[in-house]
């Protein structure tokens, strides 16, 4: 069964991944140079794995509330 839509979408581009966080594609780009931000390179494609990535952005706003 080929399931070609969004609902089980593993990888994002950068300009969704932004557009996921509501954050602009610049600081989206500074993201992916922070350690531990979660990405893949796929030979030249970079992509964003969906799960890590919520995962980083939970992970992200527990640390902003402990500070």
């Amino acid at each position: 069964e080929s399931n070609m839509g969004e609902p089980n979408k593993l990888l994002y581009s950068a300009t969704e991944a932004a557009f996921v966080a509501s954050v602009s594609r610049p600081t989206l780009y500074r993201w992916m140079r922070l350690e531990g931000f979660p990405v893949v390179k796929i030979g030249n494609c970079t992509r964003i794995p969906v799960d890590e990535f919520r995962r980083w952005l939970e992970n992200q706003a527990e640390v902003r509330a402990d500070a």
